[in-house]
């Protein structure tokens, strides 16, 4: 003889007679009374009927009852009074709610409804185990997903701490900078560096790539170009060519995996005769922005670095005047003014002509709303990053 399945019937008042005969061929009734370990008890049947009559109408307990039994693991039949209107009317706008059939249902349709469950007794539990198993997934994802954020926002934490926390004045040269990753972190990064009295270093560099890997790399870049060396008592400043000849030597030395190469420019200003020595590596030329005449572009020739060990590079000096502005980016902001299907190119001193008459400050306030009114539902295509120098009257 097969066993016959549990039938739970949960009431303070005693399993009344259609459920009885309904249940008689092929269910094994048990009965509970409210607050008797209910879940516990659900869960140990097959199928339970919980009883609302004389409570039917009080929401609270009801609200407690569905989400204790949406915990539940067996199928669940609630048995609400004809005339409890209010309860119908919330059961009937609650989500997920459990099959609800009145109380005096005639004997053959209840039969008809548990014999149903019973068919599908297999169903519904392999599908609330599904869902136990999605929800546990779904918890396990949260929670990878924020660590993650947090790892992220520590990693840009850090990679900001490795960034200039004030630009250096040095004479009459005056810095600003517009710094904007495409995520937390950024594969560019710059550095103001005051190397004596009358001598400031600078650069921007790009790796090739974005995310955590070129982050990473932007670090070692930091901490592996040099910009003066210990002679004897004294000191010598490094010309910009060597300084890029030297981190692209390292680079290459380092048989780093991925996100191995860079661009970059540095240059030195000797704030004395107003000479400015850069070099290149495969990096958009710097801007020259003087006054009514036309946007001079500083030349250099040189390749990016970490690709050969022994690339050379080259040192060019500009003299710059009372009143230039001077402009180091990496390639994001052309992307940032690129029309959507547009050519390529991008005139950057035409776009930018407009906004380096401006004060310092309000010119990077200005590109920072014209990147924002573009990007706004997405985050740039590249990270971007624009070094101001200026050289006061």
């Amino acid at each position: 003889m097969t066993d016959k399945a549990k039938l739970l019937w949960v009431g303070d008042e005693s399993v009344p007679a259609n459920v009885r005969q309904a249940s008689r061929d092929r269910w094994r009734l048990t009965h509970c009374r409210n607050g008797e370990a209910l879940a516990e008890q659900i869960d140990a049947a097959d199928l339970a009927i919980i009883s609302l009559n004389g409570e039917a109408d009080d929401r609270g307990r009801l609200t407690r009852l569905l989400e204790d039994m949406s915990l539940c693991s067996a199928p669940t039949i609630l048995m609400i009074p004809a005339e409890a209107r209010d309860a119908w009317t919330f059961l009937a706008g609650w989500p997920d709610a459990p099959l609800c059939l009145p109380r005096d249902l005639p004997v053959e349709q209840l039969q008809a409804r548990l014999a149903a469950l019973a068919e599908l007794r297999p169903v519904i539990s392999r599908l609330r185990s599904e869902l136990a198993a999605a929800r546990s997934l779904h918890d396990t994802a949260t929670t990878t997903v924020q660590s993650l954020n947090e790892e992220m926002r520590l990693a840009a934490r850090l990679q900001r701490d490795f960034l200039p926390r004030r630009l250096p004045e040095v004479g009459p040269a005056r810095f600003g900078v517009l710094f904007k990753p495409t995520s937390w972190v950024s594969g560019d990064i710059y550095d103001v560096v005051r190397l004596d009295e009358t001598h400031v270093g600078f650069y921007v560099a790009d790796v090739v790539g974005h995310g955590m890997p070129a982050a990473l790399l932007t670090m070692f870049i930091k901490k592996a170009l040099q910009t003066k060396r210990i002679v004897g008592h004294s000191y010598e400043i490094i010309p910009p060519h060597v300084s890029l000849a030297e981190l692209n030597l390292d680079m290459c030395e380092q048989r780093m995996s991925s996100c191995q190469f860079c661009t970059a420019v540095y240059g030195v200003l000797d704030v004395a005769t107003m000479t400015l020595t850069y070099a290149r590596a495969g990096h958009p030329e710097p801007l020259v922005f003087r006054g009514d005449q036309p946007v001079e572009r500083l030349e250099a020739p040189g390749s990016l670095m970490g690709i050969f060990p022994d690339e050379s590079y080259h040192s060019r000096r500009f003299s710059l005047r009372p009143g230039d502005r001077l402009l180091l980016y990496t390639d994001g902001i052309e992307d940032a003014f690129r029309s959507p299907g547009g050519d390529r190119h991008v005139n950057l001193e035409k776009v930018l002509a407009p906004l380096a008459a401006l004060p310092r400050d309000e010119m990077l306030l200005q590109l920072t709303a014209r990147i924002d009114a573009k990007y706004t539902c997405d985050p740039p295509e590249d990270d971007i990053t624009v070094l101001v120098v200026d050289i006061e009257p």
